[in-house]
């Protein structure tokens, strides 16, 4: 992995940590005292200024209440993560929402390659 990919990894992580903790209503400082460590440490992760360590994402996804697999899926750029993520989605809906969550996705996927130029595949 090139430093890129893991400065990006890293970002990726943290949105994904940051969004999960508000989601769960705690702040920087609750999240630390939980971990132990300093409300500096949470903020770089969140910032994606430091990888969190496979022994801390563990830590935070029990802090979270998810699984380390659903912090790292959710940070993936990897399509087959996203088609995952999207899939888990939809099978939350029932199938009146799923068939219409998948027409409007259709239709927005195909907006937005009208609009790229086109590549040779």
């Amino acid at each position: 992995m090139s430093l890129t990919e893991e400065r990006e990894l890293a970002t990726h992580i943290g949105q994904t940590l940051a969004r999960i903790r508000l989601e769960r209503n705690f702040t920087q400082e609750q999240v630390a005292e939980r971990l132990d460590v300093t409300v500096e440490t949470i903020s770089r992760f969140e910032r994606g200024a430091v990888l969190p360590s496979v022994i801390r994402l563990f830590a935070l996804a029990d802090v979270f209440s998810v699984s380390v697999s659903q912090l790292l899926q959710n940070s993936s750029t990897r399509q087959s993560d996203l088609t995952a993520q999207v899939v888990e989605s939809l099978e939350r809906l029932n199938h009146d929402d799923q068939v219409w969550v998948g027409n409007w996705l259709t239709q927005l996927c195909e907006r937005l390659n009208q609009r790229r130029p086109s590549r040779k595949r």
